[in-house]
């Protein structure tokens, strides 16, 4: 498994599965990107209409392209994107993963995804030491587990220690601008989910919209001023350590996400890393004692938006200043995997856990988990991906050594108005509510049922 091409050179050898690390859709030219774990994470290129056809494979390209790692615990995300390079934008995909015992120090790799001047197809074509190559950067235990593009940016989610005698983890949000080919403006934000960062180790995350009604509900909350529903907001789930039997869902807007990394940035470089007169940045990875940042005139922030050379990097925050919420649904075993969708203005989390089961929960000012129907319950563990459809109707849930297709609702086995409303699920029972319900074969029964509901005031628990 880690040994290196030619395998006539290597000892011992024996089959070995070459488990996928890293799946990304190239749709530039239609083609799906696997990085697996044989030879230390050498990637291929498939058909994307007809996966059995290989584009493209090489083993002989050397370290330069071991993109991902052999070890089974390593997780390993990754995002595609678009880097200027000679004035023309290419096609790269960018890496974050950990580190096992045979692997790269390389925390984020940049990866070209065609031949081009010197470069090969999958090679690593930036050279960033600060956050690649320092020889103490494994100590961090880096468990890399979502990555995302948006506005430019790209963002990835993971836990790490603080490089101490400690190895208690915590969460972190770290962002880098889209087209910076040397990573200067890489930042990291520490994100704590409930109360004194009960919930500290992240395991899966989603990104979208939050819906009408959610927003309206977050922006009541105080905690993160006025949220509209078409804004992006980051759901988390996160338990309290390795092993834990308890876990929680918690959601951090993004602007409130990136208002933060640049407040730190700001403090950084014009106020010596301080907001006021407090100390809230500092520099991770390194072994130096000083203080990384500097105060330069204010507007330096605009003329640098991506950093420079002459400007402190990477920059993180401290414990103090990391951005808080409180957790919006608890679940008493590990929540693995989570996805969110908005169906008639109504907002309700997919979240999978541990014992192979997908529950859904309708996200609100009181959130509340309901029976998801058949085919949410499976068997193993539920990876952090799950995936929609491209109508939403779908979800594909996805465990060691299965991807299972489920409907998103099935208010189509409930076959009067009374059971497909007592489900509480956004996708049947708000239609019913509109007189929108595709599945009632009575639909003025249906309605004045829910009007008799309304006038004996019992229909609050799935009404907002």
């Amino acid at each position: 498994m880690g040994c290196t091409p030619p395998v006539s050179t290597c000892q011992d050898l024996k089959d070995t599965n070459n488990t996928n690390k890293l799946l990304l859709v190239h749709s530039a030219n239609g083609s799906l990107i696997v990085c697996g774990s044989l030879y230390r994470g050498i990637c291929s290129l498939l058909n994307l209409t007809n996966v059995k056809e290989q584009i493209y494979y090489s083993d002989s390209k050397g370290e330069r392209t071991y993109a991902t790692s052999t070890e089974e615990h390593v997780s390993v995300v990754g995002v595609m994107a678009t880097l200027e390079i000679d004035d023309k934008p290419f096609s790269v995909f960018l890496v974050g993963k950990g580190y096992g015992s045979m692997d790269s120090s390389k925390l984020i790799s940049t990866r070209i995804v065609q031949n081009y001047r010197d470069w090969v197809l999958f090679e690593s074509i930036i050279e960033a030491s600060t956050v690649q190559a320092v020889p103490f950067v494994p100590k961090y235990l880096h468990d890399f587990r979502f990555a995302f593009k948006n506005d430019n940016f790209v963002y990835f989610l993971f836990s790490r220690t603080l490089g101490g005698t400690d190895n208690k983890n915590f969460t972190f949000v770290s962002r880098l601008c889209e087209n910076d080919n040397h990573y200067y403006s890489y930042t990291e934000l520490q994100l704590t989910c409930g109360l004194k960062n009960r919930y500290n180790k992240v395991q899966a995350a989603y990104l979208t919209e939050p819906g009408k009604m959610l927003a309206q509900a977050i922006s009541e909350s105080g905690d993160y001023g006025n949220v509209r529903e078409w804004d992006k907001v980051l759901f988390v789930v996160a338990s309290s350590e390795e092993g834990a039997t308890e876990s929680a869902l918690c959601m951090y807007p993004l602007k409130n996400i990136n208002q933060k990394l640049l407040d730190i940035v700001t403090a950084c470089y014009t106020d010596n890393g301080k907001i006021n007169n407090r100390l809230v940045v500092e520099s991770p990875y390194t072994s130096s004692k000083d203080e990384p940042c500097v105060k330069h005139d204010k507007d330096i922030v605009n003329q640098y938006k991506c950093g420079a050379d002459f400007l402190p990097s990477p920059l993180a925050s401290r414990q103090e200043f990391a951005l808080k919420a409180n957790p919006v649904f608890i679940r008493q075993n590990l929540l693995t995997a989570v996805a969110v969708a908005v169906e008639n203005d109504h907002t309700v989390a997919f979240l999978g856990h541990n014992a192979g089961e997908v529950i859904k929960v309708h996200l609100s000012s009181h959130p509340e988990a309901y029976n998801p129907g058949p085919g949410y319950k499976t068997s193993g563990y539920v990876n952090k991906n799950l995936f929609f459809d491209k109508t939403q109707a779908h979800l594909y849930i996805t465990t060691e050594k299965k991807i299972t297709k489920v409907p998103v609702q099935a208010c189509h086995l409930k076959l009067d108005c009374q059971s497909c409303v007592a489900q509480r699920d956004p996708y049947c029972g708000w239609c019913v509510l509109e007189g929108r319900y595709p599945y009632v074969f009575d639909l003025k029964l249906c309605i004045l049922y829910t009007k008799n509901i309304n006038e004996t005031n019992t229909n609050n628990a799935y009404l907002i």
